[in-house]
């Protein structure tokens, strides 16, 4: 994993950031293995398989040293959209970054945190950033949000549902809400039989419907190519369900240390009568379970859709807030970005078909 631009080691006290390279490459797996609460997104191969799919995203890992010794990382990337905008993010989508510091590190987080913000302070002059987000975990933004707000950032309330396995799939299925355990089993009776794929063929037919789906909903498409890689990097599994031999559903989840988290959900709306995405659900809890996960991230939702929380609230994922931290660094050129997004997207969304 290589770095497309130039970032310089910075100190503070006794704290070192130091770019990730192909020399040190080793320290991030080896460390960030021995943070608490990593998922897939703090992972090389996530970071690989994005700056692979996304010419806009440059990857800026920086090892974080204390007294020369590495105690964690900090994943983030540098966001390109048009020649002049560059937008330095702890992860891209919102999804949770912010720096890792290993179990037995004995550090203040709020001091790494510091140190953190001086160098990007720097750095967003020196690169040209127009603006820098963080979004932080749960345990994080509890833990360090404050010192973002106080450093000038904007706070941005999320949250996501995580449901916790206990690896025990019979005592979930109790805990369903009845209307699942109904919609599941009415799924079964139909003939309708979910799968974890994993051909191309699966996977063309699959990115076919996602793409019907985001149109149908609003939504902007990930590249099939990033969905292609992380299926080879192992790191993701694609769950589809069939009826009378044809695909009518799917999820691409991620899976990594103690964590699953479903990710691009699609579906045939004339299909939706034999209950598919419920099906899904099921089969990838139950996978979670039998492959010793301890937790399914069903994702963030958007506050206004009351029907995706009360569905996924009848699995009995609990609701977990999490923040987004945002300064703007250059007013006029977050402006330029802001008029020219949505003209962007659209033809982002069109060269993916």
């Amino acid at each position: 994993m290589l770095a497309k631009m130039s970032y310089f080691n910075y100190n503070i006290s006794v704290y070192t950031l130091e770019p990730l390279t192909p020399q040190n490459h080793d320290d991030w797996d080896s460390s960030i293995q021995q943070c608490p609460n990593i998922t897939v997104f703090q992972s090389t191969e996530w970071c690989d398989a994005l700056a692979d799919s996304f010419k806009q995203l440059d990857p800026v890992y920086l090892l974080i040293k204390q007294d020369d010794k590495v105690i964690g990382g900090l994943p983030a990337f540098v966001f390109q959209p048009i020649p002049g905008i560059r937008m330095w993010n702890s992860m891209p989508w919102n999804l949770f970054g912010g720096p890792q510091i290993i179990d037995s590190a004995q550090v203040n987080p709020n001091d790494v945190l510091s140190t953190i913000e001086t160098y990007l302070e720097t750095a967003s002059k020196e690169q040209g950033w127009c603006e820098i987000n963080w979004t932080l975990s749960p345990t994080d933004s509890t833990k360090s949000g404050d010192c973002l707000t106080r450093n000038g950032y904007e706070r941005t309330e999320r949250f996501t549902h995580i449901l916790k396995t206990n690896a025990d799939i019979d005592t979930l299925w109790n805990a369903y809400n009845k209307r699942v355990r109904g919609a599941v089993r009415k799924a079964q009776k139909s003939g309708v039989e979910v799968i974890n794929a994993d051909t191309d063929e699966d996977l063309s037919i699959f990115y076919d419907m996602y793409l019907m789906t985001l149109k149908r909903l609003g939504g902007t498409p990930k590249p099939r190519r990033l969905m292609k890689i992380l299926l080879q990097q192992d790191i993701a599994k694609l769950a589809i369900a069939k009826y009378n031999n044809t695909t009518i559903a799917g999820l691409l989840y991620l899976y990594y240390n103690r964590t699953v988290t479903l990710w691009c959900e699609a579906s045939l709306p004339e299909y939706l009568q034999y209950r598919p995405n419920n099906a899904i659900f099921h089969h990838i809890i139950t996978w979670a379970c039998e492959h010793g996960y301890e937790w399914v991230d069903f994702g963030a939702s958007p506050p206004e859709n009351e029907g995706l929380i009360a569905h996924k609230e009848q699995y009995r994922a609990k609701r977990t807030d999490f923040c987004s931290y945002t300064k703007i660094v250059s007013p006029f050129k977050k402006s330029l970005w802001t008029r020219s997004e949505n003209a962007l997207r659209k033809i982002y969304t069109y060269l993916q078909k």
